[in-house]
């Protein structure tokens, strides 16, 4: 167990998942540059107004907005100001810096270029740099760019694109006191503000609470057949769901949720994770150009990404609802694992790829993502390995329950049987439980 060491682990207790102002600040751009001005602007704006201003064709800014973006504000005397996010309000009065003293917010907002950096490290040079992580704001859903952040010069992964074996989430969620469930999605990764189904099909999967209290995923999926005309594909929406709500005792206070996938088969080496049901199986050339592109090949190889899924709700395996047999007086026992559950691996398909998305969804992908989670996430957590049922029950009794006020389902089991006199006539058996007669026949 001590070897499982998370790549992240998030605090967003406090976070909101509604807000209506947005406030930016200054950044100091004299370490990149000298000559800079820097004047110390503040500035508390309608996030709607402002976001809309940066709206694109085809895609809406508040739907990938970045905590770590970096904006150009040019309205003062032509100067070049870089603006950063230094939080989200909600009902919180709109302020402009005396600096800018009688402009309007809309000739506030103007007054910004279009084009957004995507974070301060950029700005020396633009070119040749990578983001770091983003900036824990105040803001739900958080979302974490993939494909860069890690490594001394944040060019590296901060998470791979595919793990060798499979993966884990811990979360650590409370209802904030809410009797009834409210359905919303609280884990997503894959492309964002996407609309195309060949580019968010097998590129997304969600995690949510449904309105029941149950857990249900949903991911939407590329297949398809071959006959005499050649392959024709298709696309379905893959989900599931566990079959019963959460217990009312373990979500009064904190309570505990882990998902892990293991993945048949282990592919140790990079060349394996690209090719064995990988990204290189989507690599087709068109007029010349490589891109990656749902094909048949991806469809024939879907085998190597299959595996087993597994929820865990307070380090106890959670049932999964599977179709009842009609078949009469068939034993239907419990199910606590999806078999032949299809990873995603993502690819360079779509809308800005390569996130994870912690306390909501996103927009885009027929729809079946968007959704954000209000409730206060104390702990959120993912590992580029799968933890065992052992893995899962000792993290939860040794390090979940002893650091959150987490209530048990189920009281401890204590038998009160004190006394027990058993008087056997021809036909009747009389026994005494807990101070009450009860009888039963001998046969």
């Amino acid at each position: 167990m001590s070897d499982f060491i998370p790549i992240y682990e998030l605090d967003l207790r406090n976070n909101l998942c509604y807000f209506d102002g947005i406030q930016l600040t200054e950044y100091d751009n004299t370490i990149h540059d000298t000559g800079y001005t820097y004047s110390g602007i503040t500035l508390i704006l309608d996030y709607n107004n402002f976001t809309s201003y940066f709206d694109t064709t085809g895609h809406t800014y508040s739907n990938i907005i970045l905590n770590n973006d970096i904006y150009t504000y040019t309205g003062l005397t032509n100067e070049i100001h870089y603006l950063q996010i230094e939080t989200f309000h909600l009902g919180a009065t709109p302020y402009i810096d005396p600096i800018l003293s009688g402009l309007t917010e809309e000739q506030v907002i103007t007054g910004f270029t279009t084009d957004i950096i995507s974070c301060s490290d950029r700005l020396d040079g633009f070119s040749g740099t990578c983001c770091p992580t983003q900036q824990i704001l105040s803001n739900l859903p958080y979302v974490i760019i993939t494909n860069e952040g890690g490594g001394i010069d944040n060019c590296e992964n901060y998470i791979q694109r595919r793990t060798p074996k499979g993966w884990t989430l811990d979360f650590v969620f409370n209802k904030n006191g809410e009797t009834n469930w409210t359905e919303s999605v609280f884990w997503f990764t894959g492309v964002r503000d996407e609309y195309e189904v060949e580019n968010f099909a097998d590129n997304g999967i969600s995690f949510r609470f449904t309105d029941e209290g149950k857990i249900s995923w949903t991911s939407y999926r590329y297949s398809g057949y071959c006959d005499i005309s050649g392959f024709t594909e298709l696309y379905y929406i893959d989900s599931g769901i566990t079959k019963n709500a959460l217990c009312p005792d373990g979500t009064s206070d904190d309570f505990n949720i882990t998902i892990t996938f293991e993945r048949n088969n282990v592919y140790e080496d990079d060349c394996d994770l690209a090719n064995e049901g990988g990204w290189n199986d989507l690599i087709v050339s068109i007029s010349g150009d490589t891109t990656e592109r749902l094909n048949i090949k991806w469809t024939n190889e879907r085998n190597k990404r299959l595996g087993t899924l597994k929820l865990y709700h307070n380090g106890r395996p959670l049932e999964i609802e599977v179709p009842i047999s009609p078949i009469s007086n068939f034993r239907n026992l419990p199910v606590y694992k999806v078999k032949n559950f299809e990873e995603i691996v993502l690819s360079d398909r779509g809308f800005q790829p390569f996130t994870h998305v912690v306390g909501g969804g996103v927009t885009g992908s027929g729809g079946i993502h968007n959704s954000v989670c209000c409730y206060s996430i104390k702990y959120a957590a993912y590992f580029e390995d799968y933890l065992k049922p052992l893995d899962v029950r000792q993290r939860y009794l040794t390090t979940t329950k002893t650091a959150f006020d987490i209530n048990e389902c189920w009281d401890p089991c204590e038998d009160n049987i004190y006394k027990h006199v058993t008087t056997i006539t021809s036909d009747i058996m009389f026994y005494m439980v807990d101070s009450t007669l009860i009888t039963s026949d001998k046969n």
